[in-house]
């Protein structure tokens, strides 16, 4: 392998990794809060990427695609809480304590029956979102690279960066915290716990609306699309510690670059092979890899 192929693996594995870390984030923020999870976090990634796509195609300015995009995600996230799962709570043990497990995959079922019904079975990129060709190449220590894989590098990070400071430098996140910790001890501080695990789930619609909108000129849009999102996400948040973001970080990064090497080698089964790496490292470390060092955020 070239030195040329060898960072051109890197910055696609990379690319690929913001997108997981954005998905997993919204996951990891969930069951932060509530030990739930939204599975069906990948088809909020790919509603928002086919809005996007939809958008872009009418020539709408960019801003205004992304404003539009975060819009109906952060809607689609407070329905998913307050109208699929908190009627869970008033149930309670009727419903069964795995209850929001069927709940969210029904939706993801919903959505997925939806965008076939609107936008067809058939699979398409979406318009780039800063150059004038999906083919645009910048020159990177001699290596020529797409300029949308950078776009998804730099605010696919720099978005994890502002998720962190929320969660940790922000009121709402301090509550998050808490509730994590006690939602009992959190009531009596004054918090409002519905109201900030409503907000938990709408930042993770947010996050999904993000990567929707980063993938849908990276990979191909189809219905279809967010079940692999939502179980690399998975893999990815379970290799890193569900209870430390900056694992799950490192956790993206190392997923994104090991299958981008794994499709290089072995095109057929590339998206297998990091997969199994995961499954093998959470035998031997089920907590995961940074399992142990992780923040205190519980």
């Amino acid at each position: 392998m070239s030195a040329a192929n060898f960072l051109q693996l890197l910055l696609s594995g990379l690319t690929m990794g913001a997108l997981y870390a954005l998905t997993a984030k919204g996951l990891f923020v969930a069951h932060l809060a509530t030990t739930r999870m939204n599975f069906g976090q990948g088809d909020f990634l790919m509603i928002a990427a086919y809005i996007s796509t939809a958008l872009l195609l009418a020539k709408v300015p960019v801003v205004v695609v992304v404003g539009v995009v975060l819009l109906c995600l952060a809607v689609l996230g407070w329905g998913l809480e307050r109208i699929a799962l908190r009627p869970l709570d008033r149930l309670k043990a009727r419903a069964g304590e795995y209850s929001w497990v069927l709940t969210t995959m029904g939706v993801a079922l919903i959505l997925q029956n939806t965008a076939t019904l609107v936008w067809g079975k058939s699979a398409q990129y979406s318009p780039p979102l800063f150059s004038a060709s999906r083919q645009d190449v910048v020159r990177v220590l001699g290596v020529g690279v797409f300029v949308e894989e950078l776009i998804v590098i730099v605010v696919g990070f720099l978005v994890v960066g502002l998720f962190y400071l929320f969660l940790f430098k922000t009121t709402a996140g301090r509550a998050v915290r808490v509730i994590a910790f006690n939602p009992d001890a959190a009531t009596l501080l004054g918090i409002d716990v519905k109201r900030t695990i409503s907000l938990v789930f709408v930042v993770a619609a947010l996050l999904a609306g993000i990567s929707g909108v980063l993938a849908g000129p990276i990979v191909t849009v189809q219905p279809h699309m967010g079940l692999v999102f939502t179980v690399k996400a998975l893999a990815v948040a379970a290799l890193g510690g569900f209870a430390n973001p900056l694992g799950v970080l490192a956790g993206a990064i190392i997923f994104g670059i090991a299958e981008s090497f794994a499709n290089y080698f072995n095109s057929s089964f590339g998206d297998l092979y990091p997969l199994l790496i995961v499954l093998g490292l959470l035998i031997v470390r089920p907590t995961g890899l940074f399992g142990e060092a992780r923040a205190d955020v519980r």
